[in-house]
C-alpha cells in the first residue's frame, strides 16, 4: 500500500476455529465502537457461546494484546509456539557450530548440547522454573566457551544473544506460556501457522506481494469483506439476502427453449 495521508493504513485480521473448520474475520476501520460491533457480529455468525472461555492464540504484539477489552467473551491469551520455536532455532544454529567440549574433569562433551536440549524440553512442557535453571546454566556454559575457546568465540555471543532474546520474549508473555505438550495431546491448536496460510490468501495476494495497487481505506474494507465471504462460504448467501433468485436459475441453451403458445 502505498505511503501517504489516506493510503497509510492497518489492516486487522484473524481466524476462528470451530469443528474443524476456520472462518476467518477483516477489518480496516479499527476504532473501539466499530471494531466491537464487528467483533460480536463475527462471534455470533461462528456461532460461539458467550459464556464459553476461548483461547486467542498471539504472537505477543501489544494490538492484540488491546483486543481483550472489546470481546464480548471471556478470554485467554496463549502464545503461539510457531513464534516461541523461530527464536529457539536461532539459538539452536549458533550452539550447533560449537565443537563439543568437556568443562570438567568428569562432565561429559555433550554437556552444552544436552543443556540446550533439556531447556527445549522444559520449555514445550511449561515447566519454567526448570527452563529458568537451564537458562542459567546454559549461559555459564557459553561463558566459558568464549573464555576457553576463542574460534567459537563469535557463535558463542550470538547464542547468548538469542538467548537472552527468548527469555525477555518469554517474561513479557508469561501468562501466555502453557504446557504445549498437553494442548498438543488434547488436539488443541497451539501455534497459528496455519492460520498464516489464510492471511495470506485473504490479503497478501490483492493488496501486498509486488501488485502495485494503490487502496483507498474503504475500497480495501470492502474487498477484504467479499474475500472473507468467498474463505468462509458465506458469498452467495449475502447475494441472496438482497436477490433471493441468485443461483436457482436454470440457465437453458437456445435450441432447450420451448415455443410460445399462441
Amino acid at each position: 500500500m502505498r505511503k501517504g495521508e489516506r493510503r497509510n493504513f492497518e489492516i486487522l485480521t484473524g481466524a476462528c476455529e470451530k469443528g474443524g473448520k476456520i472462518k476467518v474475520f477483516a477489518t480496516a476501520f479499527k476504532g473501539p465502537k466499530s471494531l466491537r460491533r464487528r467483533l460480536s457480529r463475527f462471534i455470533a455468525r461462528v456461532g460461539h457461546v458467550v459464556d464459553q472461555p476461548t483461547a486467542l492464540m498471539t504472537d505477543g504484539a501489544e494490538s492484540l494484546l488491546r483486543l481483550e477489552k472489546l470481546l464480548p467473551i471471556p478470554t485467554r491469551f496463549v502464545l503461539d509456539y510457531f513464534h516461541v520455536a523461530m527464536k529457539v532455532r536461532h539459538a539452536d544454529q549458533c550452539i550447533g557450530r560449537i565443537p563439543p567440549y568437556r568443562f570438567s574433569p568428569d562432565g561429559s562433551i555433550f554437556e552444552l548440547y544436552d543443556r540446550f536440549n533439556y531447556l527445549r524440553g522444559y520449555l514445550w512442557g511449561g515447566r519454567r522454573a526448570k527452563f529458568k535453571e537451564s537458562f542459567d546454566r546454559l549461559l555459564w556454559l557459553l561463558d566459558r566457551v568464549r573464555d576457553e575457546l576463542p574460534d567459537s568465540e563469535r557463535s558463542a555471543a550470538m547464542a547468548i544473544g538469542h538467548l537472552c532474546d527468548l527469555e525477555a520474549y518469554l517474561q513479557k508473555n508469561e501468562s501466555g506460556v502453557i504446557n504445549y505438550s498437553q494442548w498438543r495431546e488434547a488436539g488443541r491448536r497451539i501455534s497459528t501457522s496455519a492460520v498464516e496460510g489464510t492471511v495470506n490468501r485473504l490479503i497478501g495476494r490483492r493488496m501486498c506481494k509486488a501488485q502495485h495497487m494503490c487502496w483507498s481505506k474503504r475500497g480495501a474494507h470492502l474487498l477484504l469483506q467479499v474475500r472473507c465471504a468467498v474463505l468462509n462460504g458465506d458469498l452467495l448467501a449475502g447475494f441472496r439476502r438482497w436477490f433471493p433468485s441468485v443461483g436457482t436459475r436454470r440457465i437453458m441453451m437456445p435450441w432447450d427453449w420451448l415455443p410460445h403458445c399462441s
